[in-house]
């Protein structure tokens, strides 16, 4: 997650699993589907975006346990 995130937004700074997706990487909605798009592609899997709620997704650490709990191989 970290290595896709700084691959696309190309960051000033480190991004680590505190970083703040809105706040210091600047992630927009649509950014953050195509992100999404991204990691299916890479890792060859399904997430289901019905239960995404953004207001609990602030770090990069709660978008990977979202996904991690909200995915399956295809």
């Amino acid at each position: 997650m970290v290595a896709l995130l700084t691959r696309m937004l190309r960051p000033e700074a480190p991004v680590t699993v505190g970083t703040q997706l809105m706040d210091e990487l600047g992630l927009s909605s649509s950014l953050a589907l195509e992100l999404l798009l991204e990691v299916e592609d890479e890792l060859e899997i399904q997430i289901d975006v019905e239960d995404l709620d953004e207001d609990r997704m602030t770090t990069v650490g709660d978008l990977a346990d979202y996904i991690t709990q909200h995915s399956t191989p295809r």
